[in-house]
């Protein structure tokens, strides 16, 4: 009984949880934005718009792409849900 209990309430947690709500799937609201999207705007979050930062996961030809924080910056701010007072 104890192990059914606790199966029951994990997976209320898991299939509950804010990160499967927030997935960006049809049913939300939210604009799906890719994990390597946020961390490049994290790393401009202190540079200037005209900064460049290492890109965290794109590669060209074996090399390291850059990636210019000002689009960082706007792709990560044209995901945001507009506040309405």
């Amino acid at each position: 009984m104890r192990k059914i209990l606790i199966a029951a309430c994990a997976a209320t947690l898991v299939l509950g949880s804010t990160a499967t709500m927030a997935s960006g799937n049809l049913e939300s609201e939210l604009t799906p934005v890719s994990a390597e999207d946020i961390l490049n705007w994290r790393a401009c979050r202190d540079k200037k718009p005209t900064d460049t930062i290492k890109s965290h996961s794109q590669t060209k030809d074996g090399k390291i792409i850059r990636v210019k924080c000002a689009k960082a910056n706007k792709i990560v701010a044209d995901a945001k849900i507009p506040v309405v007072d």
